[in-house]
């Protein structure tokens, strides 16, 4: 062979390996685009996005909220810097309802994820918590107690964000009324607590569940976590044996059990267990 043939051979071989590498990323891609756990990671990612604003507009009510200092609009700082004692309670109770909003947040992340990490929607499968409590039984005991205890923590901080709300608005209506400036203040005012009023309702029906029953905190439609996740799947049981699936009792199955004789044709027989 010619050094010229070499070499356009060798140059075939190296457009088909990049052929077959691009082949093999676009089929990566689709692999992923139609895997459900990125499909939902995915999702919860670009709705963060929003809740971060929304709670930092519906929380510091006093900061964001249009108010009037001596004929005019208010600067944030004039807003936040006030000597009376209910002014400065409202900027506190603002910023404690910022806190409290943003450790639910990762919560429900940490939450969130473990759903998707451990569990699947299956609309195949039973949703009340029993079944769903025996799907559960599925997974380690590790994996299992730690998604319990996320949402254990996800309903508490989802009951003190809310006491956390009231109060918030309680004293930032007050304040916002004392230095009430024309109807932006109260356009703002009410389109920021429906913002955080949403959330709130929202965090109370996900956590208002019984033990089993796993509702996602940011999926469309409310999406119910009701399986295991076919890879998180325990092969062992709690005794660390492996697991056996038993026979129901009183149950006949029939084998089929071939007899091979040396010199004879094989002949099948049926014996009944």
């Amino acid at each position: 062979m010619s050094s010229d043939e070499a070499q356009e051979t060798t140059s075939m071989v190296d457009s088909t390996k990049v052929v077959k590498k691009r082949t093999s990323i676009m089929d990566k891609i689709k692999e992923k685009q139609n895997d459900q756990d990125f499909q939902q990671k995915l999702g919860v990612g670009t709705t963060l996005i929003l809740e971060i604003y929304r709670v930092l507009m519906g929380a510091l009510l006093i900061a964001f909220v249009p108010q009037n200092c001596n004929g005019q609009i208010c600067s944030m700082s004039e807003n936040l810097t006030r000597d009376d004692v209910l002014a400065k309670t409202a900027v506190g109770t603002n910023f404690t309802t910022l806190g409290a909003f943003l450790i639910l947040y990762f919560i429900e992340v940490k939450r969130e994820n473990k759903m998707i990490n451990y569990l699947e929607v299956n609309r195949f499968t039973p949703v009340d918590n029993e079944s769903v409590g025996e799907c559960l039984e599925k997974l380690p005991i590790a994996k299992r107690d730690k998604l319990l205890q996320y949402d254990a923590y996800y309903q508490k901080c989802g009951y003190i964000s809310t006491i956390a709300f009231v109060l918030n608005a309680i004293f930032s209506i007050i304040t916002i009324y004392n230095h009430y400036l024309d109807s932006k203040t109260l356009t703002v005012l009410l389109t920021n607590l429906l913002f955080m009023g949403s959330k709130v309702s929202d965090v109370f029906s996900t956590v208002n569940t019984k033990k089993n029953v796993f509702y996602s905190a940011y999926l469309k439609n409310k999406v119910q976590y009701n399986d295991v996740d076919p890879d998180k799947i325990h092969l062992l049981d709690e005794d660390g044996e492996p697991r056996v699936e038993e026979l129901p009792e009183d149950e006949d199955v029939e084998v089929e059990v071939e007899v091979v004789e040396s010199g004879s044709v094989g002949e099948t027989a049926t014996e009944e267990v």
